[in-house]
Formats: structure tokens, sequence, C-alpha cells
């Protein structure tokens, strides 16, 4: 029998030159978005043609800087998601980031990277930032995960450098709150740390030819902006995510907005200090420090398609032309769709609560923000809508900005402010370019032997799984398993060939036998170590292993998606 040959081509790269764009605009996607309190919004209900870069949220880490999963079985198992139809439980490809491994194929414009971090899960950044040897191992673990998964870049979401935040004892509506114990030499290891992430992107880029990017979640306040070094901080990211949202909300004691493009100084002075905070506000505080020290063009500021709301509203509002601004609240007084009493919906619920609760809109046209107020019900919500999107986008393109950022994708899942932030910053029509893809190919090879009525073929993935870390295990199956094989096989004879056991769909086009086992059960997914045996018959009687002259194979994460990661597995 003729020994098979094995591919050690490690990588085939797709596309052409990235072109590099003026503007991102960033959408984070939240891991719980599949559940019910999100109403089901699974990864194919966004547009990507209208995203370049999707945030999955959120990775945790531990304090040894393991990667540690926030829901197993939504980023890695779950397969009732529509756009998984035709994938095992728990198989490569399986969870929302196979679902948004997906998306990816089908968008070839969109970015996506993994965010660490959050808030509830920034408990252990400050002991693995201080630690050069615990910092290295973070950096290798989340760039491996990336890898393993074909994604784009890597986003690390402190929330925040130096804050010493207890963890809240009522989980502010989630199961794990870590809080955040840091220190004040957080602001100078934070750079450390994402200096160690950008040395393993540089060495993953020399191996697979392609760039990765790396962002930041930045905070809008300008005492916690103060406590990090953002000229040197972006010398070393390709991007920060300024969060200039929930600049107000329900713990305080008084109507503002959460979202403002500019300040409107009506406030209180005195005792509403808060209400200050802006997208200009941030703006300004950078200017003033940095000067033209820094780029600017890495900055993405933060939209919201959410609430923040009020009861118990006076009718004491500071501003005339805004009746219910800057007026005396109840706190934590209204309990929104997340079951907190944060004044938390969705902008697709906006005409929901405007009924329910007689809301009309405002416009408050110093501040460029929307709100909605009822005098006789006393109820007060602000978040961003169409219109305050469009101010943020001309204010992005006037100061020479980086773009806009919405938390979160499941907040607006007709997409009308995605849609809005991007044509606010390119115009409607603009269609993106593809980026660059990176596939890894699994090494394999086949072997052949004939029989009394024509050949049993064995096909063999060569790779072996190497993580123990759960996350990282998961990942590997990504890079390493066969999915969907379909394999082409070439006769020196020119023999036709049919099916025999366990081989699927068998034809015969332009002098190639094409071998499709996919509804064969064993065939979907062929993990590491493993391998699958189908049987064929030929139409000339000669069952020799010479005559076989070369066999292809080729993978598909599903059956209706194209073919991908050709390699020759046996001859030449």
């Amino acid at each position: 029998m003729q020994k098979a040959l094995v591919l050690l081509l490690a990588l085939v790269c797709f596309s052409l030159q990235e072109e590099k764009l003026p503007y991102r605009n960033v959408i984070y996607y939240g891991e719980w978005s599949i559940y019910p309190g999100q109403n089901y919004f699974y990864p194919s209900k966004m547009n990507p043609k209208y995203i370049t870069h999707l945030n999955f949220a959120f990775l945790d880490l531990d304090s040894n800087g393991d990667l540690v999963m926030c829901d197993e079985y939504a980023d890695f198992q779950i397969t009732t998601l529509p756009e998984l139809s035709g994938i095992n439980y728990g198989a490569p490809y399986a969870g929302v980031l196979g679902a948004i491994a997906i998306l990816k194929i089908k968008y070839p414009n969109l970015k996506v990277g993994i965010s660490v971090g959050g808030w509830t899960r920034s408990g252990d950044f400050s002991a693995v930032a201080a630690d050069e040897t615990k910092r290295n191992n973070f950096a290798k673990n989340i760039v491996k995960f990336i890898n393993y998964l074909g994604y784009d870049f890597v986003d690390i979401d402190w929330e925040y450098p130096t804050d010493n935040r207890a963890p809240d004892p009522a989980g502010n509506g989630v199961q794990v709150d870590e809080g955040c114990p840091g220190k004040p030499e957080d602001g100078k290891n934070f750079i450390l740390l994402l200096k160690a992430i950008r040395k393993k992107l540089n060495s993953l880029e020399k191996s697979t030819g392609k760039y990765y990017e790396l962002s930041v979640a930045m905070s809008a306040s300008p005492n916690m902006m103060e406590k990090v070094n953002y000229k040197n901080l972006l010398k070393t990211v390709d991007f920060a995510n300024m969060m200039t949202y929930d600049l107000n909300g329900a713990w305080g004691d008084f109507t503002a907005h959460h979202t403002a493009l500019y300040t409107n100084e009506a406030y209180d002075k005195n005792a509403q200090g808060q209400a200050a905070l802006s997208v200009d506000h941030c703006i300004k505080y950078l200017e003033k420090k940095y000067k033209d020290k820094i780029d600017y063009s890495k900055i993405v500021v933060g939209v919201a398609p959410y609430t923040r709301g009020w009861a118990g509203v006076q009718n004491n509002g500071r501003d005339p032309n805004c009746p219910g601004l800057y007026a005396t609240a109840q706190a934590n007084s209204v309990k929104g769709a997340d079951g907190t009493t944060a004044g938390t919906f969705g902008f697709w619920q906006l005409n929901t609560i405007k009924s329910q609760h007689n809301l009309k809109e405002y416009w408050d046209d110093k501040a460029k923000a929307a709100y909605y107020y009822s005098p006789s019900t006393g109820y007060f919500f602000t978040m961003d809508n169409e219109k305050s999107v469009k101010e943020k986008g001309k204010y992005v393109k006037k100061k020479k900005l980086g773009g806009l950022i919405a938390w979160m994708a499941s907040h607006d899942p007709n997409n009308i402010i995605t849609k809005t932030m991007f044509e606010s910053l390119y115009g409607s029509g603009y269609s993106l370019p593809a980026v660059k893809q990176v596939t890894s190919v699994p090494k394999a090879q086949a072997e052949i032997k004939a029989t009394d009525w024509g050949y049993d073929i064995t096909i063999k993935n060569l790779e072996k799984s190497t993580e123990s870390n759960a996350a990282l295990r998961n990942a590997e199956l990504f890079k390493k398993s066969l999915l969907y094989m379909k394999l082409y096989i070439k006769s020196k004879s020119g023999a036709q060939f049919s099916a025999g056991s366990m081989a699927g769909s068998v034809t015969n086009q332009n002098g190639w036998g094409v071998v499709d086992p996919s509804s064969m059960w064993d065939a979907k997914n062929v993990a590491p170590g493993g391998s699958f045996t189908f049987s064929l018959r030929t139409s000339n009687n000669k069952y020799d292993v010479s005559d076989i002259q070369t066999i292809k194979m080729t993978q598909r994460i599903l059956q209706n998606l194209g073919e991908f990661k050709e390699q020759v597995i046996y001859g030449k």
C-alpha cells in the first residue's frame, strides 16, 4: 500500500491587503443575549454590514492570568440558535462564539474580538498586571484563544485601574460581581499588561501574516482618566473605547442625561456635579491635559441604545427649555426589564415605556441629547436615539476622533441605532471592505485499503489536543477539528466511483470522484486524534491502491456554507 503523504502546511491566508478605515463602528455582543432576558437576541440578528468591530463580552481571567469562561454553555455548547442548525452539542462552532465565527465568514468585512473583564469581572486584573510572569501568562493565553477561534483583536475592559470597589452584594442583577480591588500602581501596570499582549500579538502576526488589533475600554470620568497615562497607553493600543454612557443614572436623586454629547450648564453646580459629564467634557479634559501629544483618531466615543430612568420626578427642573431636566427625583425607583432598579430598557422597548408612562420626547439642544418625560406621571428616561447619534457622528468627524461604540447589540435588535451610527460616519450606501482572514488547516492523512469490491478509506486527524484550561480546550477544537469534510478522489485509470458503506453522497465530476459523507453522524466532526472510515466502489473492478492518484479534502462549518481549508491528504 502506498504510504500516505501528510500535508505540513499550517495556514492558508485569504483576501487582499486590508484597507485602513477612517472610522470604527464598534458593537458589543453580550453572551447572555441568547437568553429570555435579552429576548433571545442571537448573533444572526445583527446586521454586520454596518459593523466594523464586534466585541464578544465577556471572558474572565483568574489571579494567575488563566482564562475563565463566564458561561461555558452559552460560549461553546448551545446549539438551539437557528444559525447553528446541524451542529452537534458541544462540537466546534457550537455556542455563541461559533455563531459569531459563522457570522464573520458570511460578512468578510467584520472584525471580531474577545473582550476580557467588564464591570463584574475585573477583580483579578490588578494582581495579574502587577506581576510580570502573570502578565505574560495572560497575554499568551488570550492571544492563543483568538488564534484558535480565527478572531481579529483583543479588547481589555478593566473597570477600572486604581479603583478600589468592593463586590456588589446584590450582584447588580448578575450572579457574579468580583468588584475591583485596585491599587495606586494599577495605572502603570495597566500599560505593562497591554504591552505584554501587544508583544504576543506581534509574534502571532509573524506566523500568520495578519495584523491583530488591541483595544481597551476607557473610563469617561476625568477622575479615573487621571490615573492612567493615555499618552503611553495610546501608543500601545489601536483604539480606546470611551464609555460615555452611564454618566448619570438612577443611583442619583436628580434627573440628568446619561450619554449627553455636550454639557448643559443649567445643572446645580453644588448639588449635581455629576451632570457636568458628557462626551465633549471628556474630550476637552484630554485636550487640556495632553494637547496634541496623543492620537485622537484612536478615541472611540460611546452610544447608548438603552435607558436610565427615574420615577417620582418633581416639577423643579433647572432649564426652562427642558422640562424635567435636573429635577429632584427618587433614586433607584424604576425597575427595568433586567430586574434591577436602574431603569434600564432597550431602544426597542421605547414605544412600550412611552405608552406605559405617558412619556413625551424632548430634545436638549444644548446637550444634543434626547430624553423622555411625563410631568403628569413623574417618569423620566434618558437614552440615545437616531437624532442624538447623528450628532455624535458629526462630532467624531469634526474632532477627528476614531468612531463610535455602542453597548450593546441586544438593546437595538432592529439595528436602527447601529445603522444610524454607521451612516453618521460613512453616509448611506458605503460598503465596508473585506478584512484579511487566516484559516488554519488541520494536519490530516488518508489511508487506503483495497477490498474485494472497492476501497476502504480512513481519514485520520493527525492533530493532538494539548490544552487543559477549559476555555482554551474548547477554542482549540475550532482550529484542530475536521468539520463536514468533502473529498475529491482522482484515479490513474479514470475510474468512476460509487457509494459504499458510510460514504454518504458520491458523484463524479470532471475526472474526480466527489465524496460528501456529511450526512453521516461520525463524519460531521472528526476531533484531534480521531478518524472516519468509509468505503467506495469503482466502475472498472480494478481494486489496486496504486490506481488512486490523489485525494484532496475540503471542510465546511455547515453544510450550506462554502468549502475551505483545502489540502491534499494522499498522493500529490
